[in-house]
């Protein structure tokens, strides 16, 4: 079975103990990424907090995350006090914020880039200049 398969084998299964079981053992943060790629957002968080807290989750994958999860609304000051959702989201998007602010992921082989346009990087800055400027620039890899 090739990666592709499993992946779509593995987002297709209902255990969540098996789920659990084989993300925790996911060495390859290439594969972490493919997956997290694919999920669908639907099925909640717990898969995802999973990726998050597998070891070999790298920078790249997180920052998608965080951006897939709408995590510009946790940059854009403005929008702070009027969050409101899902506890869920809630408790992921803040988790996720905190260990990237933390250095929590290392940045080995996945890169990715927010897509930001020069005018929301800028009203993002301006609104709170402490935000790290990987939320910005996101992470370019050597390969």
């Amino acid at each position: 079975m090739n990666d592709t398969e499993w992946i779509t084998q593995l987002l297709q299964t209902e255990n969540s103990e098996i789920i659990g079981m084989e993300i925790s053992r996911i060495d390859n943060p290439v594969l972490l990424h493919n997956i997290a790629l694919n999920y669908n957002w639907d099925d909640g968080f717990k898969l995802l907090n999973l990726i998050i807290n597998n070891g070999n989750c790298e920078l790249g994958t997180a920052l998608m995350l965080f951006y897939n999860a709408d995590g510009y609304l946790l940059l854009n000051e403005n929008s702070k006090n009027n969050i409101t959702g899902q506890k869920e989201w809630l408790a992921f998007i803040n988790t996720l914020f905190n260990k990237l602010l933390n250095n929590k992921f290392c940045s080995k082989k996945i890169s990715y880039q927010p897509g930001l346009s020069k005018v929301q990087k800028y009203k993002l800055k301006k609104a709170n200049p402490n935000i790290p400027e990987m939320f910005f620039e996101g992470v370019k890899t050597k390969n």
